[in-house]
């Protein structure tokens, strides 16, 4: 049986006491008290099983227990993909969690200057670090950043095997959400159809329309709004 849902927008709040820190190579974050604590890098490995630059972060006083829930987000560059790391930060993960980031990327980028991709994804993890804090700069957490080359679906069914998540989020560009999927899974895009077909793990599929409701919600609160917009 597969099992999907739809976000249902809420914050979950974790206290520490204990700042970020890491490890090595404080100069590649200066924004961010964050530097890498582990990367893992086979793109020059032409015998390596999957093409990949890996870099990971953890808090200070980070502990994997028994409790600690894993997450793989899919984060593609496109507003679907923002959409579903901003939700998974900002409403899913809780003080302790691990949250795996997968930024899919073209294949014809292995025929360019590798470093390239590796300084976008050092961006990246900046920008996914200073979420992270905005939301809850109190939760101690793993995140973890895979740049991977190469078939969506393929990479999030090998990185599910690898990781052993207790979820899956995607977005989608659709907006006919649970009544499409209801439907045949209409409306939604390939790659979050795929995943509701094929996860062996619960998929959460985070919808474009929450950015906007986000953003009435915001401007009704306003106290300089008119209320002749009623």
């Amino acid at each position: 049986m597969h099992h999907h849902t739809e976000f249902c927008a809420h914050s979950r709040h974790s206290s520490s006491d204990e700042p970020w820190t890491a490890t090595t190579n404080a100069s590649t974050i200066k924004e961010m008290p964050y530097t890498p604590k582990v990367s893992f890098d086979t793109f020059e490995n032409p015998l390596a099983s999957m093409f990949s630059f890996t870099l990971q972060v953890k808090s200070a006083g980070y502990k994997r227990t028994r409790n600690t829930r894993v997450y793989l987000c899919a984060a593609s560059p496109d507003e679907s993909g923002v959409e579903a790391l901003d939700w998974c930060l900002e409403s899913l993960v809780q003080d302790g969690d691990e949250v795996i980031i997968f930024r899919g990327v073209d294949e014809e980028v292995l025929e360019k200057d590798h470093d390239i991709l590796r300084e976008d994804a050092r961006e990246f993890m900046k920008v996914i670090q200073a979420k992270s804090a905005e939301a809850d700069p109190d939760r101690r957490l793993s995140l973890i950043l895979e740049y991977i080359p190469g078939k969506i679906t393929d990479t999030i069914d090998r990185l599910i095997a690898l990781y052993r998540p207790d979820s899956l989020v995607v977005g989608t560009r659709g907006k006919r959400g649970l009544m499409a999927m209801s439907m045949g899974l209409g409306g939604i895009g390939s790659v979050s159809k795929y995943c509701l077909s094929h996860s062996p793990v619960p998929v959460i599929v985070v919808r474009p329309e929450r950015k906007a409701k986000k953003e009435a919600e915001k401007r009704k609160a306003d106290p300089k709004r008119g209320t002749h917009f009623d």
